[in-house]
């Protein structure tokens, strides 16, 4: 609007990490939109020169952020490989900040093996069951109540018996399982029924 004409940074890539904001803030020192740039480690001239510079600037960052992507991708493919969770561990278990492992939660693991050893019976719908996990006191994350679709996801994550699921691919799992792979599958043909 013409209030401002200047950009004051760290880092040109702290302006920019992807081209369409590079070319966005070359095209508004083009039109004289932005007159100044100003950077506590870099000099910007307002010329084909300094226009040059600053989009080799852009360019560095924007390789900079899609090589620290193919990295993290990599790193969390070869924790995938070594059977080791990425992410945040499922009801029933943590994950132990010491070890960087996923480990049965001693307060809520027996919670979570007697859910599916009571809904492999047939006995129960997806509400009783989780009318029971209720009254057990088996809470979520930060004590939060379990829903429904919390309990059905549970039910149908072959985490619990080994098997991670990661993107659509399977690998084997490295942490403790609290179920038998047969439990599973009992649960799983009960859901089909159901």
């Amino acid at each position: 609007s013409g209030l401002a004409s200047g950009i004051l940074a760290w880092h040109p890539d702290r302006l920019a990490r992807n081209s369409i904001d590079g070319g966005k803030i070359i095209y508004l020192i083009d039109i004289g939109k932005i007159t100044d740039l100003r950077f506590p480690t870099y000099r910007f001239d307002a010329t084909a020169q300094g226009k040059f510079i600053l989009s080799i600037a852009f360019g560095q960052s924007k390789y900079y952020i899609d090589n620290l992507a193919e990295n993290v991708k990599r790193g969390l493919r070869e924790k995938l490989r070594r059977g080791e969770w990425p992410g945040t561990a499922p009801l029933g278990y943590y994950n132990d900040a010491v070890s960087h492992t996923v480990k049965p939660d001693p307060e809520k693991a027996r919670f979570v093996y007697k859910a599916f050893e009571l809904y492999a019976t047939g006995n129960y719908s997806l509400e009783e069951l989780l009318r029971e996990v209720h009254r057990w006191g088996l809470t979520a994350k930060a004590g939060k109540p379990i829903f429904k679709s919390c309990l059905a996801k549970m039910l149908r994550n072959p985490f619990y018996y080994g098997v991670m699921v990661y993107k659509g691919e399977r690998f084997e799992a490295s942490h403790p399982p609290l179920i038998s792979k047969k439990l599973f599958d009992s649960v799983q043909a009960v859901i089909a029924q159901k």
